[in-house]
């Protein structure tokens, strides 16, 4: 294991040496062309290789409804030239949402959701024309273990895990027949992203929420959702089967975590033999059979925010209360590359996103074209990048470069603000709206 470091490279050649010097091949080219290759998505023809990612505002209003903050966030990913938008959770039921200021889509708010889609729509047709066709994606959602719909705790949890449950204490184990409850709240909030206007539909299956955690429940004793592998999937496989038969024009995708980082029998993705060794054996099944069953686009991350929150975001500085870890944020880097390029190759036919991205700040094209030149991923997925510089493949389009003083510095402050109720953004480059914000949690905090 290599100390931490933060990132303090002027050059690429800098980068390029101290991946060297960790035993790491970070995959480079000065070329980044590729990026903009059209791309097909199911009957589309998308403009460029380049994905947003799920970020959560947690600035909707108490009814689950897009606020004024949340169009102005996608109207500037729609200006901003990517084109694939994958939009933040958004709860299927009330006690599901981490945060009482969570997406949710209901039958009362779905007009406002349709016009939070036209508008993100026409964003990007008023700064690109109508060469620029965007593809949207709502990834739906239960927060299980994190549930928090009036700003206390009310975790739902797939099966007590030790590593997590104690940090919280009064998580109730999920029954079977709330389980199949859910799944038609599934449904029913697909039926309404369709209607809607969405292209696609992610059944979010990451970070230690609900169906994450569905799938490492190996300790969860006589049930159907738990225990072998065929049932720890069975949420998830049912939800899409039944999505697929009820709104048959919608595209399925899943944003999934092929590894957890947590110690079997508690995590998904590891080796059996109690290391923390990747192992995608099991992803590699369950995508395989989600694919039968009709998805089409995956979204590949790891690990869980809330316990080891570098394996999904390498980051210069963490949290309050999250401490430094033992590796150097380019490890994490390229497990994330890695994994996503072992699932790809696997599946040349369905498209990944990929993810990990913005550490690599103004060199993320360039490792990001030498990914799609050796086919490691379809796309190429920002998150707190988004955040902070959602202009930025608009400037590699127009100057085939981007500002060093506008990259997301992963100083964790968006996750600040997330993790302590406040909507969420970047505090450093967007600093009208989320300075203030931050500015408000430092004084609870020393309060």
């Amino acid at each position: 294991m290599t100390r931490h470091e933060p990132f303090s490279y002027k050059s690429s050649a800098e980068l390029l040496k101290k991946s060297e010097d960790l035993g790491l091949k970070l995959p480079f080219q000065e070329s980044i062309n590729l990026l903009f290759e059209k791309v097909t998505l199911g009957s589309r023809k998308l403009p460029n290789r380049m994905a947003v990612q799920p970020m959560e505002g947690f600035d909707a209003e108490s009814d689950g409804s897009p606020s004024e903050l949340t169009f102005r966030r996608y109207c500037r990913y729609g200006r901003g030239g990517s084109s694939l938008i994958w939009f933040e959770a958004t709860s299927v039921v009330q006690e599901g949402r981490s945060n009482p200021h969570q997406l949710m889509i209901t039958s009362h708010n779905v007009d406002d959701f349709k016009r939070l889609v036209e508008k993100t729509r026409s964003s990007a047709s008023s700064m690109f024309r109508s060469q620029h066709e965007i593809f949207l994606v709502l990834q739906l959602t239960h927060s299980g273990r994190y549930s928090q719909p009036e700003r206390k705790p009310k975790p739902k949890v797939a099966c007590i895990n030790h590593f997590l449950d104690e940090q919280g204490g009064n998580a109730q184990v999920i029954s079977d027949e709330e389980l199949e409850q859910l799944q038609e709240k599934y449904v029913d909030s697909a039926r309404l992203a369709g209607e809607a206007g969405f292209d696609a539909v992610d059944i979010k299956a990451c970070h230690g929420y609900l169906i994450n955690d569905l799938l490492a429940a190996f300790t969860r004793d006589k049930s159907r959702y738990g225990g072998s592998f065929q049932n720890r999937t069975f949420f998830l496989r049912e939800v899409v089967d039944k999505i697929r038969s009820v709104v048959p024009g919608i595209i399925l995708a899943v944003r999934l975590n092929a590894y957890d980082g947590i110690v079997y029998p508690y995590g998904f993705g590891v080796r059996k033999d109690g290391s923390l060794s990747v192992d995608l054996t099991e992803p590699k099944s369950l995508i395989r059979k989600l694919i039968r069953l009709g998805c089409s686009l995956f979204n590949v991350t790891a690990g869980n925010p809330f316990l080891k929150p570098h394996l999904g975001r390498p980051f210069d500085r963490p949290h309050f209360k999250a401490s430094l870890p033992e590796e150097h944020p380019l490890e994490g880097v390229s497990r994330l590359l890695n994994i996503a390029g072992e699932l790809q190759k696997e599946f040349p036919g369905i498209p990944f996103v990929g993810t990990g991205y913005s550490w690599l700040r103004h060199f993320f094209p360039n490792v990001a074209a030498a990914v799609v030149r050796r086919r490691g991923a379809s796309f190429i997925g920002l998150g707190r990048s988004s955040f902070a510089y959602p202009d930025a493949v608009r400037d590699l389009m127009n100057t085939n470069s981007i500002d060093p003083k506008k990259v997301c510095i992963t100083c964790s402050r968006c996750s600040h603000l997330m993790r302590h109720g406040f909507v969420s953004g970047c505090a450093v480059r967007d600093r009208e709206v989320y300075g203030k914000e931050y500015r408000k949690l430092l004084r609870n905090i020393k309060r």
